[in-house]
């Protein structure tokens, strides 16, 4: 499965790859020219389509909410503005919290229970008279109690009857309790059959009259039994009554008289929801929407998205194609954007221009770019100082270069502007802020360089943000506000740029400085097997490096580039590295078991076994050129000399030259200089400076009269510098040391 993976990601890979400028194509096929206007074709629809969205009809010249009209904005027509979905259930969850729940209060079980309280009362006086010595009578009397009244117990019978002197009073006071602290408001069944509900209150309907009641004060059978006992305690307080006798025979007595009625209150409730209106607003014709130079308030913003839509539908009523032509202006608008950045990089980049996958990758950085911007204003923010707009000149300055970057910014700019309604305070946003990520960012070697960027695009911001809005005349406390916004802009430009930067390099196999400074790392896994597998090849490599670096230094080349692909260079040889004279430690060489064309091929082969191990390592197409080019096309003369020795024929040269291509690039070209004078500075006996000069001037002079400079851009010129820079470097290395004196012996 992994290796299904890993090969599914070489292909994507290589399809989306940038090829270096050595591989690019000089004379563009009629595909790529049909590539190329499909590319431009689709970002416009996509780009002119899809951003923003939501506001495709709307006329570019209208504000939006938190933006300045820049004239009176008069209703041409009646505008009757509806409510959203969310504000009419907004509404509709105010009318269910503002009606409180219906509950019924029954009258006729109150009088029940005075009643069954008052016969009672009259069945005891009755049972008054009975002599208590006579225990059968006064059994047979509680026995006909007991019956009658089922829910009292035959120790609250006892004690009523114990009590018959004093019924009036104990009836008196369970009704007086009843009246004032269980059925003033009444007694549910239970609080649970109470549904939930966020309004506080309830209404208690009782006959032809209805309350309101705080639900904290409705109580259930439980909780009237704790009421009574508290309410006979307090009534002990100040009568000597007894407690124990009054709660015995009250609280059996006791019934729910309250009873939740979900249907008249669910009737009350669509009664109050037929009455909400789906109309917020009627604007009537000539009324003034917005005034000139004020700030569109929320209320307004959504009058005038209203209007576009009316306008839009009575356009469309008019003429069909009318009601797309605001589309199609805007897709026109884009790719009049775009098609100047072709031609831009046409005439100026054309490196860029013939490679589609360069141009996929431009497009791209602006789709993200966009998306950002897009996510901010959904999140909430109003502001355009809280758009990220460094994420695109920053990116492209350091994929591309700072050229590009400021062109790319000011094409941004201009989209921006168009989208947003025409708005000159984005533009002038996008523009100082790009400019400056630009230019601060144009030398990235390494990660923390990205915290000098981060502070002065955070000043840019800062900056631009006290000017613009001091000359507003806007508060201080809107300016601070306004100033936050831009520093966490600034931030997540930053941020996200790293966080996305390396997602290009890898799929798109484009070189930064970024991930050349990584390759450089000794420490990089092909490096340190090159220094354990050839340890010669690898002293060989650093040695290169240096040469390189400092010849590129010499003519302004890359020097970065040239140094990390000389350390690259030769890492085929890892393979079999017994077969170079660098890593041969004994005087016997192994090709002398061999034929010379045997040789030649073994030789050749560390070029195509350096490119695989190159892309097996996700090593970039720009450091892999230097492995198949560091040698150009040149004859293995020494192998050649050994065939036509053994009998080979002189016309089978080709077979003993390396595959090539010759360098393509002045690093590449360096870097072969640098191979073959290092490889040959080892051959001296005596490596003063003046054979140090010969040497390499013979070198370059071999490798210029071969043909093999003639595909790269190095100048005579530049092969000058070149061979100083080579010159002082290897003095350097076989600098002169002085012999000290061996330690005589100490006389005895």
């Amino acid at each position: 499965m992994l290796n299904i993976t890993l090969k599914l990601k070489r292909k994507i890979k290589r399809l989306l790859k940038v090829q270096t400028e050595s591989r690019q194509t000089a004379v563009p096929t009629r595909r790529s020219r049909a590539t190329k206007i499909i590319i431009l074709l689709g970002a416009a629809l996509l780009f002119g389509l899809l951003y923003p969205g939501e506001v495709l009809y709307d006329p570019l010249d209208m504000p939006r909410q938190g933006e300045l009209a820049p004239e009176d904005i008069v209703a041409p027509f009646q505008i009757t503005v509806l409510k959203s979905e969310r504000e009419i259930a907004d509404e509709e969850e105010m009318v269910r919290r503002s009606i409180p729940f219906v509950i019924d209060y029954d009258t006729a079980i109150v009088r029940s229970v005075r009643e069954s309280l008052s016969d009672l009362m009259a069945q005891i006086r009755e049972c008054g008279g009975i002599d208590t010595a006579d225990t059968s009578a006064l059994t047979a009397c509680v026995d006909s109690l007991a019956a009658s009244f089922p829910m009292l117990s035959r120790t609250a019978i006892e004690k009523a009857l114990a009590a018959v002197d004093d019924l009036d009073s104990v009836l008196y006071r369970l009704n007086e309790v009843f009246s004032k602290d269980i059925y003033q408001v009444g007694v549910l069944q239970s609080l649970s059959t109470l549904p939930e509900h966020r309004n506080r209150s309830v209404l208690v309907r009782q006959a032809d009259r209805e309350s309101i009641v705080q639900r904290s004060r409705l109580i259930d059978k439980p909780l009237a039994d704790v009421r009574l006992l508290s309410a006979l305690n307090r009534l002990s307080a100040t009568d000597s009554i007894d407690v124990e006798t009054h709660y015995l025979i009250g609280r059996n007595f006791i019934q729910p008289n309250l009873f939740p009625n979900a249907d008249e209150y669910n009737r009350r409730v669509a009664d109050e929801l037929l009455l909400i209106s789906n109309v917020k607003e009627i604007v009537n014709t000539g009324d003034v929407v917005v005034s000139a130079r004020h700030k569109v308030t929320a209320r307004q913003g959504k009058i005038l998205q209203e209007m576009a839509r009316l306008m839009h539908e009575r356009a469309a009523g008019r003429h069909r194609l009318a009601s797309y032509l605001p589309v199609l202006a805007r897709i026109l608008l884009v790719l009049t954007a775009f098609a100047a950045l072709f031609l831009f990089l046409y005439h100026f980049r054309r490196q860029i221009y013939l490679s589609n996958p360069k141009l996929l990758a431009l497009l791209m950085v602006f789709a993200f770019q966009l998306l950002a911007i897009y996510l901010v204003e959904h999140l909430g923010f109003n502001s355009i100082y809280a758009y990220p707009v460094a994420i695109l000149p920053i990116m492209v300055t350091v994929l591309f270069d700072a050229e590009v970057g400021i062109l790319t910014t000011i094409i941004l700019a201009l989209l921006l502007g168009v989208m947003h309604r025409f708005s000159f305070s984005i533009t002038l946003l996008s523009g100082v802020v790009g400019f400056v990520a630009c230019f601060s960012s144009r030398r990235v070697r390494k990660r923390t360089d990205f915290y000098r960027i981060m502070f002065f695009i955070i000043l840019s911001y800062v900056a631009l943000i006290f000017v613009v809005e001091n000359l507003k005349l806007n508060p201080s406390s809107e300016i601070l506000t306004e100033m936050i916004y831009g520093l966490g802009a600034g931030l997540v430009s930053v941020l996200l740029t790293i966080g996305v930067m390396p997602v290009w390099e890898s799929l798109f196999g484009m070189t930064t400085d970024i991930t050349l400074l990584e390759l450089s790392d000794l420490n990089h896994p092909l490096l340190k097997r090159l220094a354990i597998e050839a340890p010669g090849t690898y002293h060989h490599s650093i040695i290169v490096g240096n040469l390189s670096e400092a010849a590129a230094k010499a003519i302004n080349a890359n020097s970065l580039l040239a140094r990390v692909g000389a350390y690259y260079h030769d890492i085929g040889k890892i393979e079999i590295p017994e077969y170079f004279v660098e890593n041969q430690l004994s005087v016997t060489s192994r090709h002398e078991s061999l034929t010379a064309s045997m040789s030649a091929l073994i030789l050749s082969s560390h070029v195509k076994k350096g490119r695989l191990l190159g892309e097996e390592a996700d090593i970039p197409d720009a450091v892999l050129n230097f492995v198949e080019e560091h040698h150009g096309t040149m004859v293995m003369t020494y192998f050649y000399n050994k065939a036509v020795e053994q009998g080979a024929e002189q016309s089978s040269i080709d077979k003993f030259r390396y595959p090539g291509p010759r360098p393509q690039t002045r690093e590449t070209g360096i870097a072969m200089l640098a191979d073959a004078v290092e490889a040959a500075s080892r051959t001296l006996d005596e490596p003063k400076p003046a054979r140090i000069d010969d040497l390499i001037q013979r070198i370059i002079t071999d490798r210029f009269q071969s043909g093999e400079l003639d595909e790269c851009p190095l100048t005579l010129k530049d092969l000058a510098k070149i061979k100083q820079a080579f010159v002082q470097i290897l003095i350097a290395v076989f600098h002169h040391r002085v012999k000290y004196p061996a330690r005589e012996p100490a006389e005895t």
